[in-house]
């Protein structure tokens, strides 16, 4: 019991980092800054316990590009006098990030005497499940809603306006976006052997992807991309492996599981579906595009043609050197001289690429995306069996912002956090085994 207990503190704390929110009875900040004080915390006793205050050169290398960032950004709205800072204070962000998974790795190792990457997947694979059936649960209940919405700071009257689902944290396109990003994490796990995958069972994997596929979709369907990137390298791998024979060598098909889900999946899913009308338009808002697909013969949605209408490229070459200095709508801007934006964001675009370059030009759009390759990095050269997970991870971020520009930096900081605490653990580790090992020195007489 304690231990299943211990694992829902872990799992909250988690939630806590990956779909911050502000809880009534913590006014002081969100659970995400919380975390990054915890982790600052953290910090400070393993340099105390090393010994040794040295910076990590990769995470340097990775504040330089966020300093870039905020820098650029600094230059873009001072050139252009605007009072829009929504990116001047990026390096703070990122160091808040990176500091609060630090801080979720090191509790993750306090609580299992381990950390790695499977469990930290794991973890995060629970907590998406549980946001997803939370957001069912919220719509589906009102006396749910009344209790989290009393107890939770969210925007909810803006997601209950628009008739959006929400969890406790996961709503909309940063919701969507995180889904996607664990999607693509447990599609990895799926083609490892049981050890690679912290020997959690193919059934609840499958059972995940699948519960976040669907309920995922109901809360934001920029879920897709991570579904759709997953299977890709799901049906990819299944292949190559049953093509060099390599399930002697401790390789197991995810079929049987899938076939298993599946069997029980589908028809929950088709009673819910032609019973409850609630659970029917959810089901149609999540999976639009296939629904037309089959029944007019064309993919597409409500989103996908808004998108198009969208695409606005900048019409002289200082924006896309130093951008308008615009993230959010100039309609906030009082000073601002010209047709303002009467949709949206700045020029009516919600589509990530352009709002960069729009508000810092194509340098700013360059020192963002090097933020997330070399976070991608740093976990690939750490943990390098696992490579094709943080390739995937920001893969699944650059084609996310062909849609919004919510960033999956808070994913992958995680594993960079991890390999800066591994590291730490192993140095203190073998230091702790010196200790040992070496002879007690025994006092000549006088």
């Amino acid at each position: 019991m304690l231990k299943w207990l211990k694992i829902l503190l872990v799992g909250f704390l988690v939630s806590c980092f990956y779909f911050p929110v502000k809880y009534s009875f913590i006014p002081i900040a969100n659970t995400k800054n919380l975390m990054a004080a915890v982790g600052l915390i953290l910090v400070l006793v393993v340099l105390i316990k090393k010994q040794e205050f040295s910076f990590p050169r990769d995470l340097f290398v990775i504040l330089i590009f966020a300093a870039a960032m905020s820098l650029i950004s600094m230059l873009a709205i001072t050139y252009n006098q605007t009072p829009d800072t929504t990116y001047v204070t990026y390096i703070r962000s990122a160091i808040i990030w990176l500091s609060g998974a630090f801080a979720v790795c090191y509790i993750i190792w306090l609580a299992h005497k381990r950390v790695d990457v499977p469990l930290v997947v794991n973890y995060l694979a629970g907590v998406c499940v549980f946001q997803c059936i939370m957001a069912i649960w919220i719509d589906f209940s009102p006396a749910v809603r009344l209790f989290v919405d009393a107890h939770v700071q969210q925007g909810q009257d803006l997601l209950q306006d628009i008739g959006r689902l929400y969890g406790i944290g996961a709503s909309l396109d940063v919701g969507g976006s995180r889904f996607a990003a664990v999607l693509c994490a447990i599609s990895f796990m799926l083609v490892q052997k049981p050890e690679d995958r912290g020997n959690a069972p193919q059934f609840l994997l499958v059972l995940a992807f699948v519960i976040i596929t669907v309920l995922g979709n109901m809360v934001a369907r920029t879920t897709l991309v991570g579904v759709g990137i997953g299977l890709f390298y799901l049906v990819l791998l299944e292949i190559r492996n049953t093509t060099l024979r390599k399930y002697d060598d401790g390789y197991r098909s995810s079929l049987p599981a899938w076939l298993l889900t599946l069997a029980i999946a589908i028809p929950v899913g088709m009673f819910f579906y032609n019973s409850n009308a609630q659970f029917h338009d959810l089901m149609r808002f999540g999976f639009e595009g296939f629904f037309n697909l089959i029944e007019e013969g064309e993919w597409g949605t409500d989103s996908t043609g808004k998108l198009e209408s969208m695409i606005v490229w900048p019409d002289n070459l200082e924006t896309w050197i130093i951008g308008d200095g615009y993230f959010e709508n100039q309609r906030n801007d009082a000073n601002y001289i010209g047709n303002a934006t009467t949709r949206g964001y700045y020029m009516g675009t919600d589509i990530g690429y352009l709002r960069f370059i729009f508000y810092c030009g194509i340098f700013g759009l360059i020192a963002i995306s090097a933020v997330m390759i070399e976070a991608g990095v740093i976990a690939a050269k750490a943990f390098p069996k696992y490579a094709h997970l943080f390739t995937m991870g920001v893969l699944c971020n650059f084609v996310i912002w062909m849609k919004v520009s919510t960033d999956l930096f808070p994913f992958l900081s995680l594993f960079a956090s991890l390999a800066f605490l591994t590291s730490d653990l192993e140095f203190l580790k073998r230091r702790d085994e010196e200790e040992e090992e070496a002879p007690n020195e025994v006092p000549k007489p006088t």
